[in-house]
């Protein structure tokens, strides 16, 4: 019976339902696996190819024709088919030695049977009712000196028909065989079969301790199976607490996070805001510098220090006060900045590292004995020295919450101190632009009723000049007016003065000439005085209506600097809301 005419033995029904005895009686017990195939057919052709018969008289294409066909092309048929036929057995022997493997593997996962094991392994089986051992182990009377051990077997004698021959390996082991004509005798069958007691002994002992190894192995790793297993599921529940925690952890960083966020963008949006205060802080101290120039330009006589010009001081003091506030408010806010820019990027770097812990917990979680990225890490073990501990984490975990809450409370009393220091700034900005601007006002207004009463002063003299020239005029003619008279009497003098001798007498009428000769001069005399008199009270008319004209010039010059130039600037004067950096652009 060849049973691997089959795929396997247990297909082969005969194989299957036939115990094979280990122990016969009569003969050597059969091997446990079946005998080996047969060898496969031979390929060879059983039949030699004929030479082709050549006719006697053919024609020379048709027999080229014929040669080539029966002797050339047939042979590389019958070539192929060899070849076809040898690949063919190749594969099926490889089909063969693959369901012998695969069957050796399933047999020897399968259970065994004690009974055959134990009979297997028996030293001395009952193989018969005579209870004789079996032909491949010592017989009775094996411990009875043999003859070739009274005579030990040389190389000259009837065993050893041949010539003494030995190879170099004799020479170097010792060993010299004896040799006949067909073999190498060494030992003899009680050597031989106590050879064999002794590798059954030996094996019995192997499968003797594989069967304990067998035992001690699978209860060892039923019960390191489940060790491990519990072990791995308590690291499971602990990695899955840890990874909650650390979750938990990673949120209220992210809310700390958020609200430092939300807390630096508000910072911002104040810091932009006191530097657009500061710009707009910069339009009421130019203009009050703008006022104070353009009235230093006022003529010698209006350039007083004013209430106006002590309140524009003051509005330039009050404004330089509180830039220099609001300077030191600015850096105290970038400083705040910075320290919450590098506590959110701690925040940050902890919540980036609590991230990355949960993510590879989180992955550690779901890791099991069936997933796909498990493997060896040599090193894994091994705890590095600068390994903090749970209670440092969390107490570092707590201080980086607290440092960053205290930052972010520090940034919003800050706030709240820029807000009201701008209010008040803005406040007394504009309490004190109210203040210059009615000072300003009043001088203005006062400005105004001086050159008014000047100007109704200048009128009166210009009528005053007037009259007093036309009085001039009036008197020159008066005086121009004794002329005549004086003529006529210094003309009568003078013809009398012709009369002969006695004749020219001072008599009554010469003495009424001389006193009226002398009452015309002392009229003129009197007019003149009076005419100097009118004269000067002109010049004096004419120097206080160059008086007026100048004070009058002056007062509208200031006047036009401070009502035309200086209100007119500060009307341009910023809001309370936009001083303090409220009002949008």
């Amino acid at each position: 019976m060849n049973c691997l005419e089959k795929k396997s033995p247990e297909a082969n029904p005969e194989c299957r339902g036939k115990t094979i005895e280990l122990n016969p009686g009569s003969a050597c017990p059969a091997p446990l696996i079946c005998p080996l195939p047969t060898e496969p057919p031979s390929h060879r052709l059983k039949k030699p190819p004929q030479p082709a018969l050549v006719a006697l008289t053919p024609h020379p294409d048709e027999a080229a024709q014929q040669h080539l066909v029966q002797n050339i092309m047939g042979s590389a048929q019958e070539h192929q088919k060899l070849q076809a036929d040898l690949q063919a057995g190749v594969d099926q022997q490889q089909m063969q030695l693959a369901d012998m493997r695969a069957e050796q593997y399933n047999q020897s996962h399968k259970p065994l049977k004690m009974e055959e094991v134990q009979f297997a392994r028996s030293m001395d089986p009952e193989a018969d009712d005579l209870r004789n051992p079996p032909c491949y182990l010592p017989q009775q009377g094996d411990e009875l000196p043999h003859k070739d051990q009274l005579m030990p077997m040389g190389p000259i004698g009837p065993w050893a028909s041949g010539k003494v021959d030995w190879s170099p390996m004799a020479g170097i082991t010792g060993t010299r065989p004896v040799v006949d004509r067909y073999s190498i005798t060494r030992y003899s069958p009680n050597e031989w079969r106590t050879r064999n007691h002794e590798t059954v002994q030996v094996v019995n002992g192997s499968l003797g301790r594989a069967d304990k190894n067998r035992f001690s192995s699978t209860t060892e790793f039923l019960r390191l199976s489940a060790l491990v297993a519990k072990s791995q599921k308590e690291t499971t529940d602990k990695l899955r607490i840890r990874s909650q925690l650390i979750g938990k952890w990673k949120n209220t960083l992210e809310n700390a996070i958020k609200a430092m966020a939300d807390e630096i963008s508000t910072m911002e949006v104040e810091r932009i805001k006191l530097r657009k205060s500061m710009v707009v802080l910069g339009v009421p101290e130019s203009i009050a510098k703008e006022c104070i120039e353009k009235r230093a330009t006022r003529p010698d006589t209006e350039l007083v220090r004013d209430q106006v010009e002590e309140e524009l001081v003051n509005e330039l003091a009050l404004i330089a006060e509180i830039r220099r506030l609001l300077m030191k408010t600015l850096d105290d806010f970038n400083t705040q900045q910075v320290e919450n820019r590098t506590a959110r990027q701690r925040l940050e770097y902890d919540w980036s590292d609590k991230k990355e812990a949960y993510e590879i917990d989180t992955v550690n979680t779901g890791l099991n004995n069936c997933s796909r990225t498990i493997m060896f890490r040599p090193g894994a073990v091994r705890q590095p020295p600068e390994q903090a501990s749970e209670k440092y984490w969390e107490h570092f975990s707590m201080e980086t919450l607290d440092e960053c809450e205290k930052c972010r409370l520090k940034s919003v009393t800050l706030r709240n101190t820029l807000n009201s220091t701008m209010m008040n700034a803005a406040r007394d900005i504009r309490t004190q632009a109210d203040v210059v601007e009615k000072a300003l006002t009043s001088r203005i207004n006062c400005t105004q009723e001086a050159v008014q009463r000047f100007e109704n002063d200048l009128k009166n003299i210009l009528q005053g000049l007037a009259d007093v020239e036309n009085r001039i005029e009036q008197m020159k003619r008066r005086i121009s007016s004794f002329d005549a008279s004086m003529k006529v009497a210094q003309t009568r003098m003078d013809n009398r003065s012709y009369r002969p001798n006695v004749e020219n007498c001072r008599d009554l009428a010469q003495q009424e000439l001389i006193d009226g000769v002398h009452t015309i001069q002392s009229s003129v005399s009197a007019l003149l005085h009076e005419l100097e008199e009118a004269e000067r009270v002109k010049t004096d008319l004419v120097n206080s209506r160059a008086r007026l004209e100048r004070e009058i010039m002056l007062k509208r010059r200031s006047l036009f600097i401070d009502r035309e130039r200086c209100m007119l600037m500060r009307s341009y004067y910023p809001s309370a809301n936009t001083l303090s950096g409220a009002a949008t652009s």
